[in-house]
C-alpha cells in the first residue's frame, strides 16, 4: 500500500520516504476532497497503525480473520490507486 502511494505522489510531485508524511498528504488531498472514498483513508490507516505495532511492540500476533481482511483491504487500496492513476492520464 504504501508503494502505491508512493506512485501517486510521485505523480503528483510528491515525494518522501516517511509513511505518515504520504499518508497525511494523501487523506489531505484525496480523501479530504472527495476524489477518493473515504474508505481507503481508513484502511491506509489502519494498515500504518497495524505496522507500526508489528514494528513495535515485543509481541504481537494478527489473528487470521484479521490477517485475511488486511489482504481484502490491500488488494482493494491497490486497485483504488491503479485506477485513479490510469484515469488521470
Amino acid at each position: 500500500m504504501f508503494y502505491a502511494l508512493l506512485a501517486l505522489g510521485i505523480a503528483y510531485k510528491f515525494e518522501t520516504s516517511k509513511h505518515q508524511q504520504l499518508i497525511g498528504w494523501f487523506n489531505k488531498n484525496f480523501i479530504h476532497k472527495g476524489l477518493i472514498d473515504r474508505r481507503f483513508g481508513q484502511y491506509i490507516n489502519k494498515a500504518a497503525n497495524r505496522r507500526t505495532k508489528g514494528d513495535y511492540e515485543s509481541f504481537i500476533i494478527f489473528e487470521k480473520e484479521i490477517i485475511e481482511e488486511m489482504f481484502e483491504e490491500m488488494k482493494a487500496f491497490i486497485t483504488e490507486i491503479d485506477f485513479f492513476l490510469l484515469s488521470e492520464k
